[in-house]
């Protein structure tokens, strides 16, 4: 007994000894970052800015976020209010901390050119810390077409401005589609009512083949749609966001956060993001697709580390993160927020995030930015960017690019530049994504801009343009962005010189090709460019959207422009690559009579394989979440609890604010629209219209007009023959002289089904199609599907079967021509 009470005896002492040297190496700890943060370093400023939202029979859909200035509404197209016959809108507006003073509220042409009304609000009712009031918009709007709504409250000394697209439209069932929305996803966290659920999803042969919480669809299973064995609560209500809808269909965005409490007793936050399209029937509310994606919100009170790496939990594989260059420090972005992590150091630093612990609310999440990882230093200090809408800070609601530097031995993020930008940010995410760059000397970052490269002096705080003219598809950028190649021409089928530009030095290297071959940059595997080669007379450009780039050759060169691997078999031709992380897939074509017959796939890997499968994203089971992904660090981790130290920002003297204006020459483009953001930038309206079908969505032009939507087309339609356009009649399908004679934008739709193309038919506007031996004019189709057809500079019509007509235009190549209700220029 005396032995054993001698036992705890020790081991209490011992324990006595470790606590106080835990104690105190928490106290030197403190001091030597109180000593080391600068005295003018502080926490982010919260939001101050209040939300509006749209009211319909007193639910809440359209939580709008306010801007620093007014912008320029081109770029404005995250929701649509519907506005009924009463001409009557309720919005409300939560107003925070801050004073609403006055609010007012203006009318816009869809381009912004023309202003219907601009009227002051009169009337404001408070409501449970809310201010509601209705609209009386006058009888200025035409039906079906779509306006812009902006409203200007003046809260705290401050206007801010708040925008939404348009529509006066009455019948269109909004009611019954937020029923619909509120009640799926309520009833998912709630796990009740499954057989209703399982009636309006469609399991088949990809049900839950993935298994993984992180991504679901409408061929989810019920249980994985109720989340499993995560066992959920709602933390965050969502408020619906309508971001289209028409007379058949309506397409709805939810942003909520729910929690989960895990097998340590600690709290888990998620944020969900789910897209939903529906159509309104007589008898119910069809679930036309549905999407989510999860993601879990990065917390070091739980265990985060691993031997494999860190644990991020559920979110998907497409990771933003760097290492340095000694592969001791990682730097990673997880639902808004930059980390770095000293490998096996037991430190972990947030650095950067909108979204806070404390005094929390929807203003913190939104999501309309990104932090893109520039350089991470052997030292652990960081350059970044935050790219998009400013949720909170000196530069809260505004839009733009806040380049930063993070100094590790102080713990500090200093903004070292802003540049101010009306570009949207679904387009800013690309065009940053592409490119953007830190010089090593810290003095130049480069930038893609709505087709435009531009060189900021970091000191000097001046820009220039550096290159101009960088069109879609005819550039590449390296893994690092230190190097980029564009084609000089800036066609993609028809250019012979290729340059590749190095921001270290400023140096251009020229490629050139043969005179009888053309050149376009294929993607970079890491530093290393890829271009192909094409012979001209191989190459078809004859249809729009259809056109062929056959590339008999592939080279890699490396930094210094000389070549490293070449690859040509002299057989098979590369129609296109496909890029993975560490890999090139060539999808390959055979030469015969008749044209391009596909043949096997091909591949090209990068050297450096090994690296790969030791650094980066890795799946992982779980019993709970299904699967968790792994940040792999190249090495074992000894440790599973780290310290945690958050980074404050810089306050001393004013931020630098630059602005870039728009580019008015930047290049036509046609947008896709799905699962609620912009999925795709296209060159032509038939791969746009295409990519729409197969993500069900929807194409958009530079006006922000809608050239094709998914769904959204009548049962029948009969265009008259004495109401079509007289140019129709010429029996041409040349698009340049259509346009000349039409006045109107003629549109190739060649490589499209005669499903896709009937949406134009179906919304009054006839398409000229060719037979094989003819061309014809589409007027119309019944509700058998059989087409109405006319023969140019004829009254008669005829019809033509369903089955009969498709496989007579697939047979000729499915070339359709019609044209758009804007005006050519």
């Amino acid at each position: 007994m005396r032995k054993r009470w001698k036992t705890v005896k020790n081991v209490a002492v011992h324990v006595a000894v470790l606590l106080v040297v835990f104690v105190a190496a928490l106290v030197l700890f403190e001091k030597y970052i109180n000593q080391t943060t600068p005295g003018g370093a502080e926490t982010m400023a919260s939001s101050t800015f209040p939300l509006v939202y749209i009211r319909n029979k007193g639910v809440s859909y359209n939580c709008l976020h306010g801007y620093a200035y007014e912008m320029d509404v081109n770029y404005i197209r995250d929701t649509v209010t519907v506005l009924d016959d009463s001409h009557e809108l309720d919005i409300r507006i939560q107003p925070f901390s801050t004073n609403v003073e006055s609010v007012s509220y203006e009318v816009l042409s869809l381009d912004g050119t023309e202003s219907l009304e601009n009227t002051n609000v009169i009337k404001l009712e408070e409501d449970n810390g809310y201010l509601d009031a209705t609209l009386q918009i006058q009888n200025n709007m035409l039906l079906n077409q779509e306006y812009i709504l902006k409203l200007k409250v003046t809260a705290g000394g401050r206007d801010v401005y708040f925008y939404t697209r348009f529509l006066l439209e009455d019948g269109l069932h909004l009611e019954a589609y937020l029923d619909f929305v509120t009640g799926f996803y309520e009833k998912c966290v709630n796990k009740s009512d499954e057989s209703t659920l399982g009636s309006v999803v469609e399991p088949d042969a990809t049900t839950d083949a993935i298994d993984t919480l992180a991504t679901m669809n409408i061929h989810s299973s019920v249980n994985r749609l109720m989340w499993e064995d995560l066992n959920p609560q709602i933390f965050y209500k969502p408020t619906p966001s309508l971001v289209d809808i028409n007379g058949t269909t309506a397409s709805f965005v939810l942003d909520y956060r729910i929690s989960a409490i895990n097998e340590e007793g600690v709290t888990e936050l998620y944020n969900v993001k789910e897209f939903y399209r529906l159509r309104y029937t007589d008898t119910r509310v069809f679930l036309l697709d549905f999407t989510r994606t999860t993601s879990e919100i990065f917390d070091t009170e739980g265990t985060v580390l691993d031997s494999k790496g860190i644990n991020l939990g559920v979110t998907t594989q497409e990771l933003e993160y760097a290492f340095d260059s000694k592969k001791r420090v990682a730097a990673f972005v997880q639902e808004g927020e930059l980390w770095t992590y000293r490998v096996n150091g037991g430190r972990m630093t947030r650095v950067f995030g909108f979204p806070q612990k404390e005094n929390m609310d929807y203003r913190d999440f939104y999501d309309k930015n990104s932090i893109k990882v520039l350089r991470v230093d052997s030292d652990g200090s960081v350059w970044f960017i935050v790219s998009g809408y400013m949720n909170r800070g000196v530069h809260e609601g505004e839009n733009g690019i806040s380049i930063c530097y993070y100094e590790e031995a102080s713990a500090t993020v200093e903004e070292v530049l802003f540049v101010q930008t009306m570009e949207s940010y679904d387009m800013l995410e690309l065009d940053i994504g592409a490119l953007a760059y830190i010089t090593e000397d810290e003095e130049d970052c480069y930038l893609l801009l709505e087709g435009v490269i531009y060189r900021i002096n970091l000191v000097t705080q001046e820009y220039e343009r550096v290159v101009e003219g960088v069109h879609s598809e005819c550039y590449a950028s390296s893994e690092s962005n230190r190097y980029f190649a564009w084609l000089k021409e800036g066609e993609r089928y028809n250019s012979r010189t290729l340059y590749v530009m190095d921001f270290e030095t400023g140096s251009v290297q020229e490629i050139t090709c043969g005179e009888n071959e053309r050149i376009r940059p294929v993607a970079f595997m890491e530093e290393d460019l890829v271009y192909g080669a094409a012979y001209a007379s191989d190459i078809n450009i004859a249809r729009e959207g259809s056109e062929l780039f056959p590339m008999y050759r592939l080279t890699i060169v490396n930094k210094d422009g000389e070549e490293v691997k070449s690859y040509q078999d002299g057989v098979n031709y590369i129609l296109s690559v496909e890029q993975s992380e560490s890999m090139l897939l060539l999808n390959r074509a055979v030469k015969t009579e008749s044209g391009y017959q596909e043949t096997t796939e091909d591949h090209i890997v990068s050297t450096n394989t090994e690296e790969d499968v030791t650094y980066g994203a890795s799946t992982q089971k779980s019993a709970r979440k299904c699967s968790e992904i792994v940040l792999r660090l190249g090495t074992i981790v000894n440790e599973s609890r780290v310290q945690t130290v958050n980074a404050k920002l810089l306050s001393d003297g004013e931020t630098v604010t630059i602005r870039i204006p728009t580019n008015k020459n930047r290049e036509k483009l046609y947008y896709v629209y799905a699962g609620g953001s912009l999925e795709s930038v296209w060159t032509t309206a038939a791969e746009a219209i295409r990519r729409a079908d197969e993500q069900v969505g929807v194409v958009i032009n530079d006006g922000k007009e809608f050239v094709w939507e998914r769904g959204n087309r009548a049962d029948t339609s009969r265009i008259a023959p004495e109401k079509l356009p007289a140019a129709l009649h010429s029996g041409t399908m040349d698009a340049a002289s259509l346009e000349a004679s039409l006045g109107k934008t003629v549109i190739d739709l060649t490589g499209c089904t005669l499903d896709e193309i009937l949406y134009f038919v179906g919304n009054k506007r006839p398409v000229l199609a060719w037979t094989g031996t003819e061309i014809v004019i589409i007027t119309g189709y019944d509700d058998y599907g059989n087409l109405i057809l006319l023969r140019p500079g004829e009254t008669e019509t005829y019809y033509s079967g369903p089955e009969d007509s498709k496989a007579m235009f697939e047979a000729a190549g499915n070339w359709f021509v019609t044209y758009l209700d804007t005006d050519a220029e």
